[in-house]
């Protein structure tokens, strides 16, 4: 198994896959259509499964389970018919050639009526190619590998060379070849596609190479249409890793729109049901979708995790700010210590995903995702490690204490994993340990929005306490912070990472074992200074250890602009003050300083682990100072 780099924003190896790192966070998307298509259910999500093809076949017969490939029928080299946006579908050995023709009528004939559209259109969507001449009619080709030759010796990084696909517009070369073509389509991870200009008959030729390290045949889906792509590849990022316990992990689309809460396409966003999107999880150990893993079909033939037995997948506003529609994907029936890779497509044109539908191929966005999953052994090595040590961290085995909580009523913004303990039968339910925390939160909520309506909030502007804040500020700033402390982010304890802060270090281990490895191994985390100081020896606050008794655990500090931005927010006279650097404070939050892409130092709700740096969107001030208050409790 080969790391793909950053842990969430990433892609598949380079190599194997020709992506582009784009690290774009802007608005993009495309003009999509939404799918109506049937889950993928699996058995076993720990071997990829070859799915039945659906849709008219052209040329084709099924094959079976059990039976040799040479006793099934397949299509010569003589030439097939594609109609418009109607996918000739074949299975090609390795060292043949197959040819197909879009005729001259289908170019002319008519369009396929519209599909409905998402709510709104995404920015950044492919106009087209007008035809160069009157004459001519634009033609938009797509080729799409679903099934592909398997490795004779298992290669977690390896996958066969791609399909070729040869184009040509002149009648007196009806069999395109490498060394006789107008237009030869570059194939990328089972994906290819071209908007040309045609007025007469379009050919085209499709080229298996030869893998002697590979045995079996390709199976493909060739499309022609004349009112727009039937499938897609979009390189623009659109899918973020928030974070994971042990056996689920939380992933967001990007924004959806930009539009404001009350206009009609936002209502619509967050009322989709279905959601429009789907994502498709993978083990990096297993190699079956590299050279697949831009075509929808691929990923359904061969992906592991998806459809509802593996993802519940709605709508939400959390996430780093602006907050605005996204679709988050709760990825289930993970293993521990494992490392995954995460791909977000539309299945089809998110109406329908069916033969003859324009944009019924579907839409793959070329940005995986790469991510692993928590529980680890004690690293061998105590040599410190740097930064970028996190992304690439794969642990095995521990206490299994952190649980992966979201979509909380009060807390609406906490989406992370929090301390918990999986021997306790009143938290092995996520949900009702979500609900525990947030009603922990919101009563503290109680006895502020108390003091908060003793101030002159509804008065003149000259009679405000601030020309710049309202109390509306004041209110979001506070809860905001008393979610991140009162809900703390949790991390193995195996995790080496520098600026993870120890908590609990004297209570026991819930896997004794482990906990005595951890102990000897790090003498200094449990010196009897250490166990002395409350910042070490217990967690943020009581109700942790006395509820839910996690153990020991490590903990990401909430970010120190929490604080900042509630001292400024908020009226004087509620009392709000930050630590002081050096007296506390280090202890009790973290800084934004060193997160980056797969690296989140510190948390705030709505931060995924791989956009730390999104807290500047917000405005806020790097400095130091952090919160003790008058009003409320100061959580250490």
């Amino acid at each position: 198994m080969r790391p793909l780099g950053f842990s969430c924003l990433t892609a598949l190896p380079p190599a194997v896959l020709g992506l582009s790192y784009l690290l774009s966070t802007s608005f993009y998307v495309y003009q999509v259509f939404a799918a109506d298509e049937d889950s993928i259910i699996h058995e076993d999500h720990n071997h990829p499964r070859l799915l039945g093809l659906t849709g008219e076949v052209v040329g084709y017969e099924s094959e079976f389970l059990g039976i040799d490939r040479s006793i099934i029928g397949r299509a010569d080299n003589s030439d097939q018919t594609l109609g418009n946006s109607a996918p000739g579908i074949l299975n090609i050995e390795q060292g043949k050639s197959q040819f197909w023709t879009f005729p001259k009528e289908t170019l002319f004939g008519s369009k396929a009526p519209q599909t409905p559209g998402l709510p709104s259109p995404l920015v950044g969507q492919y106009v087209g190619k007008a035809p160069d001449s009157p004459d001519e009619r634009a033609l938009y080709i797509s080729l799409t590998v679903c099934d592909q030759p398997t490795p004779k010796v298992a290669n977690p990084n390896g996958a066969p060379d791609q399909l070729k696909l040869y184009i040509s517009t002149s009648s007196s070369n009806r069999e395109p070849s490498a060394s006789k073509n107008d237009f030869a389509v570059p194939v990328d991870g089972g994906f290819g596609s071209l908007n040309i200009s045609a007025k007469g008959d379009v050919f085209f030729g499709v080229s298996a190479p030869i893998n002697v390290q590979y045995t079996g045949v390709y199976n493909y889906h060739l499309t022609a249409s004349i009112d727009g792509f039937y499938a897609q590849l979009i390189n623009e990022h659109n899918l973020d890793f928030i974070d994971s316990d042990t056996t689920t992990a939380l992933l967001y689309t990007s924004n959806l729109t930009d539009r404001a809460p009350d206009d009609q396409a936002f209502k619509e966003w967050m009322e989709s049901d279905p959601p429009p999107f789907s994502i498709y999880v993978h083990n990096q150990d297993n190699s079956a979708i590299l050279g697949l893993q831009n075509s929808v079909c691929g990923l359904k033939n061969n992906a592991q995790l998806q459809g509802d037995n593996d993802v519940d997948s709605s709508m939400t506003r959390a996430g780093a700010n602006p907050i605005e529609p996204k679709q988050q994907f709760y990825v289930k029936n993970l293993n521990g210590s494992s490392s995954y890779y995460a791909i977000v497509t539309i299945d089809g044109n998110s109406t329908v995903s069916k033969n003859g539908a324009v944009g019924g191929g579907g839409i793959v966005w070329n940005f995986p995702v790469n991510f692993t999953t928590k529980s680890g052994t004690l690293p061998s090595s105590l040599v410190p490690l740097p930064l970028s040590f996190p992304p690439t961290y794969k642990p095995t085995t521990t206490d299994n204490n952190c649980a992966l909580i979201h979509s909380l009523p009060f807390c609406s913004q906490v989406a992370y994993a929090v301390p918990s303990n999986p021997k306790n039968k009143a938290w092995a339910n996520t949900t009702a340990l979500g609900l525990h925390y947030d009603t922990y939160a919101s009563s503290y909520y109680q006895n502020f929005s108390y003091s908060l309506q003793q101030i002159a909030c509804a008065t003149t502007d000259t009679a405000q306490y601030s020309l710049a804040k309202t109390c509306d500020d004041c209110d979001a700033a506070y809860r905001e912070w008393l979610c991140a402390v009162s809900i703390p982010r949790c991390e193995d304890f195996s995790n080496p990472a520098p600026y993870l802060q120890p908590r609990a270090i004297n209570t026991s281990f819930i896997n004794a074992t482990y906990g005595n490895a951890v102990v000897e191994q790090n003498p200094d985390t449990f010196s009897t200074f250490n166990k002395s100081r409350n910042y070490y020896n217990s967690s943020r606050n009581t109700m942790i250890d006395n509820d839910i008794r996690p153990g020991p655990y490590k903990e990401v500090l909430p970010c120190k602009d929490l604080c900042y931005e509630l001292v400024r927010s908020c009226p004087a006279a509620l009392g709000f003050a930050c630590p002081v650097e050096g007296h506390g404070m280090n202890y009790t939050y973290g800084s934004t300083e060193g997160s980056g892409p797969g690296i989140t130092t510190c948390n705030a709700p709505g931060v995924g682990l791989n956009a730390g740096s999104s807290l500047r969107l917000l405005g806020w001030v790097h400095g130091y100072v952090v919160l003790t208050i008058a009003v409320v409790i100061m959580f250490v």
